[in-house]
């Protein structure tokens, strides 16, 4: 596992932060659903997908590709092989706010068999909050912006809920390994 603070420059962040929470955004409902290990159902979501997964009807964003095509050729995504976005799978969640922090289940966000050891699975973070990233082994990575924390694409993981802002926000992006 890696974790990079400061993954973007300045500058990189901001434009791709403010597009992110820009009023015209595209965010797509996705239902909650009962697969949580706490008691409480896990809430809602909004996601955006910008690449590698069914995008129904179009929703991914042509100009957002844009920019995560410069992204992926300026940032320095650890081990990524090549920087086609054939060999990846980009998708951004936002969680609205929740009085408890809900538990989701420990994943992995490709179901690719003995394959995703070749994958690494990468979250960067585009607000700070008391959410977090649990890891099954108890590891625990913290949401603050502009942190990219990098690991083998079949270690599951899970999201936990923030308490404090009014949405948690961040990127996963799904690679190939060098």
């Amino acid at each position: 596992m890696e974790i990079i603070d400061n993954f973007l420059t300045e500058k990189d962040f901001v434009a791709l932060r403010d597009v992110i929470t820009a009023p015209d955004f595209n965010w797509h409902f996705s239902p909650g659903n009962n697969e949580t290990d706490e008691e409480i159902s896990s809430p809602p979501l909004f996601t955006h997908i910008v690449h590698g997964e069914t995008v129904p009807f179009g929703h991914s964003s042509s100009s957002f590709r844009l920019l995560f095509c410069y992204l992926l050729h300026s940032a320095p995504f650890p081990g990524m092989y090549g920087l086609g976005l054939d060999t990846t799978r980009i998708r951004l969640n936002l969680n609205c706010k929740f009085p408890e922090p809900c538990k989701y289940m420990f994943h992995l966000d490709m179901s690719l068999g003995p394959a995703a050891v070749q994958w690494t699975t990468a979250i960067l973070y585009i607000n700070t909050n008391n959410g977090y990233t649990e890891f099954e082994d108890g590891t625990i990575v913290e949401s603050v912006a502009n942190r990219l924390v990098a690991f083998p694409a079949n270690i599951k993981h899970r999201g936990v809920s923030q308490t404090d802002e009014e949405t948690r926000i961040l990127i996963n992006f799904n690679y190939l390994r060098e």
